[in-house]
């Protein structure tokens, strides 16, 4: 499985628009072949932090997402108008945390 876990910076006046387009992403991109999980959240609305969280059957699936036209749209869109601190991790296995 691929993990991306990271953060997405923006500016105020970017933000509730970049964060509408994310947010507009995840219910159809949950619904792709390959998508274990798909979730954009509000961190911080006066820093303009998103969250992001996705996780994928395999790179595979991941790079089939990366390729669609929504995804290419929303970069193109706000080009230059957000950085991002994101990371990859390619999980092997699972084990439960007790707490």
């Amino acid at each position: 499985m691929i993990v991306i876990t990271g953060q997405i910076f923006t500016d105020a006046d970017t933000l509730p628009a970049l964060y509408a387009r994310l947010k507009a992403l995840c219910e159809p991109s949950r619904a792709e072949d390959g998508c274990i999980f798909y979730h954009m959240a509000m961190e911080d609305a006066e820093r303009g932090v998103i969250m992001a969280m996705e996780g994928w059957r395999d790179q595979a699936a991941l790079d089939t997402h990366l390729a669609l036209p929504a995804i290419a749209a929303l970069l193109e869109d706000f080009a230059g108008k957000f950085s991002n601190d994101v990371q990859i991790h390619q999980v092997t296995g699972s084990q439960r945390l007790s707490i």
